[in-house]
């Protein structure tokens, strides 16, 4: 929850990405040196912007980070255009290189546990945000295994799948990329999850995605032995933050 002596950091916009189908990435630098220690963050966390959405009646948005601390160099932000999505649709419409916005400090607990266990990663869609921030991090920074079970639409849509692939050739037996495209194989089922989950020896999971699919997934793992604490999830539909006195 934010409060009335949040920090805001201003932030300058120095790149945005297209990623795929209404998917892009804003790619944030600080506007002054000091602010980059207010801008640091763990892998899996998320941003709140604060959009003039109007001028006079700003909105807070948070949008999960889809960079890592310690293989890239500016902080950036993924967000999918919605129907109706005061945020996105400024963002979309509005925001170009060079805007200077202003943020909270990162947040979030959807993080790396310190275990050492093998990496269980569940994404679909734009859920694949936070998600490929853990794993780039998992790659970078340990010596874990990781295998990504990443539910998509079409290949030329899936955000991030030309990277990860990437990252898969380039760590052979750590990481394992299980693509799902929807609209040949159907969605993920939950007999496909019990079996994913024996492929690694007690491994932690994270999940993210649409609720119905991350608690599908959830359920599943549950059901096939894996502890409560072994399942972190994230809703890739976080609901708007909006600050004291503010519209949404």
């Amino acid at each position: 929850m934010t409060g009335p002596h949040d920090p805001l950091v201003p932030v300058c916009i120095d790149r945005i990405v297209p990623e795929g189908h209404e998917v892009k990435t804003f790619v944030l630098a600080p506007v002054t040196g000091p602010a980059s220690r207010e801008l640091a963050y763990r892998a899996g966390q998320f941003l709140t912007l604060r959009l003039p959405v109007p001028a006079d009646r700003p909105v807070l948005r948070s949008y999960s980070i889809s960079t890592c601390p310690v293989s890239d160099p500016r902080l950036a932000v993924t967000v999918k255009r919605t129907a109706g999505g005061t945020g996105s649709n400024w963002l979309y419409e509005t925001a170009e290189p060079g805007m200077t916005l202003e943020v909270l400090p990162p947040s979030g607990s959807f993080t790396l546990d310190d275990s050492g266990n093998d990496l269980l990663l569940f994404a679909a869609g734009v859920g694949i945000t936070p998600v490929y921030s853990l794993l780039k991090y998992a790659l970078a920074a340990s010596r874990r295994t990781v295998r990504l079970h990443y539910s998509v639409r079409s290949r030329d849509t899936a955000p991030f799948l030309g990277p990860i692939e990437n990252l898969e050739r380039r760590h052979p037996g750590r990481l394992r990329l299980d693509l799902r495209v929807t609209g040949a194989h159907g969605r993920l089922d939950a007999a496909t999850v019990r079996d994913l989950s024996g492929t690694l020896h007690a491994p932690t999971s994270y999940v993210c995605g649409p609720a119905g699919y991350t608690a599908m997934v959830t359920d599943a793992l549950r059901a096939a032995g894996r502890p409560e604490s072994s399942v972190r999830t994230e809703s890739s539909g976080r609901p708007p933050r909006t600050p004291r006195g503010a519209a949404a």
